[in-house]
């Protein structure tokens, strides 16, 4: 059947792409990439990236690894310059699993105050890694050049001097402005049926 693209009662834009296949893959894109940040922010949106896997109000870092990895499934995220995106690919009989998981980190992230100071050393050192590589300081100072003083010109990671600033209540701001139905995109493809996609995706 050909893709679907739909705009939910909940404001939700919605991709279904059925297939043959006996799994099932959920991509959950929100519009908060570098090129949507200030220069004050840069580097938040891949720092909430890092975070939404460190808990939500209801489960732990570990829960959230158990319910897709813990049965089988693959699970991660990736920040670029247009969008942040968390993505779960497992056995169809989990759909509803994946869905509930992925809604509750794009819903009710804890970005507890101890756990954000640890993941901000993580997510530095992480920038420091990257200087150390050649192709990918060569791939930021083109885009520099290609974009100056616009957001496209900065790294997706920011910098150190935009990330010590910023606090646990700064980050949970920027969520509630920027991951909300109206700038997110959720893709299913696989094996799911149609009604039940479009009843899980209309309660996030």
């Amino acid at each position: 059947m050909p893709p679907r693209c739909e705009r939910l009662p909940n404001g939700l834009k919605a991709v279904l792409v059925p297939c043959e296949a006996q799994s099932v893959a959920v991509g959950l894109f929100v519009a908060s990439g570098s090129r949507h940040e200030d220069r004050r922010h840069a580097g938040i949106s891949h720092f909430i990236e890092h975070m939404l896997f460190k808990g939500t109000e209801k489960r732990s870092s570990l829960d959230i690894t158990l319910a897709i990895e813990g049965r089988g499934g693959m699970f991660n995220a990736f920040t670029c310059e247009e969008s942040t995106c968390f993505f779960a690919h497992m056995s169809d009989e989990y759909f509803a699993e994946a869905v509930d998981i992925l809604a509750d980190m794009y819903r009710h992230a804890k970005i507890d105050p101890g756990e954000f100071a640890k993941e901000k050393e993580v997510v530095i050192e992480e920038l420091r890694m990257y200087a150390d590589e050649p192709d990918t300081v060569a791939m930021e100072n083109l885009q520099k050049c290609l974009f100056p003083g616009h957001a496209l010109g900065r790294p997706i990671g920011g910098y150190e001097e935009t990330l010590r600033p910023l606090d646990a209540a700064e980050m949970k701001a920027w969520i509630k402005a920027h991951y909300v139905p109206g700038k997110t995109v959720v893709v299913v493809a696989g094996s799911f049926d149609e009604a039940k996609a479009r009843e899980l995706l209309g309660r996030i």
